[in-house]
């Protein structure tokens, strides 16, 4: 019973800065305080009004899917690859994998700034999805580990056996059986570059962002707005997320419904 307090009392703590926002979003008032003075949607029909929002919403929109999209060919490279090292390679390659991810964004953002700068690349979109991309292919990376541990190298050697190229092993054999989770892992890699702030902020130059349009507007004041913008940001990445969740259960009850007519 004390065990199921404590869960709940840290649940509760942790969403309800959430809850708060979402709250604040209807309210009828610019005043984000109590007592409530009324629900309105007022601040949602100024979300769609806003045509510099609307841009730096296209911008993230933007930038996320070519970052999804790199993420998703690159860790395919990089799940083939896994798969034909060695245990040696394989410790170097999760190493090198988790080093992003346990960095501070911090340190990150310099150091690309840095690299972009010392390699005279204008910053621009094209940085900021060569950032984003850093950040989500670790996250891709090791989320295949789990799958590729059990992956069975014997059903390549079978389908080559049987007169196919390693092409054709690769496109018929190895890809449909790793295509769910990578797909998956995309779709969380869309969402972390949807999000990105930290790095981003290093790395954008003039480009402008929708978590960097969020931050400018609070950096002059903290209106319902910012709080309606960022429910609907939320929602969409829970969407996000849910997909990426979705794919994967229907993938699992597709195995085990597989080995159960088996």
């Amino acid at each position: 019973m004390i065990l199921r307090i404590v869960v709940w009392s840290i649940l509760a703590f942790l969403l309800m800065p959430l809850v708060i926002i979402v709250l604040f979003s209807f309210h009828e008032s610019p005043s984000l305080s109590f007592p409530f003075a009324g629900f309105s949607l007022r601040w949602y029909a100024d979300v769609l009004g806003n045509a510099q929002l609307g841009s730096a919403l296209v911008k993230s929109l933007t930038v996320a899917c070519f970052t999804a999209l790199i993420t998703l060919v690159l860790g395919a490279a990089a799940s083939l690859a896994w798969l034909r090292l060695g245990q040696g390679g394989r410790a170097l390659l999760e190493v090198l994998c988790l080093t992003p991810i346990a960095l501070p964004g911090l340190f990150v953002g310099v150091s690309l700034l840095v690299l972009f700068a010392q390699a005279r690349i204008q910053l621009s979109t094209v940085t900021i999805v060569i950032s984003h991309v850093v950040l989500a292919l670790p996250i891709l990376i090791v989320a295949m580990r789990a799958r590729l541990a059990m992956f069975d190298p014997s059903l390549e050697e079978a389908s080559r056996d049987l007169g196919a190229s390693q092409m054709q092993t690769f496109g018929k054999v190895t890809l449909p059986l790793i295509a769910p989770t990578l797909i998956a892992s995309a779709i969380l890699a869309f969402a972390v570059s949807f999000d990105e702030f930290v790095v981003t902020s290093f790395v954008a130059g003039t480009e402008t962002t929708l978590p960097m349009y969020i931050w400018s507007m609070m950096r002059r004041t903290v209106t319902p707005l910012i709080n309606a913008i960022s429910t609907l940001a939320l929602l969409f990445s829970i969407a996000i997320l849910f997909i990426a969740w979705l794919i994967g259960h229907l993938r699992r009850r597709s195995a085990v419904a597989g080995r159960t007519v088996t």
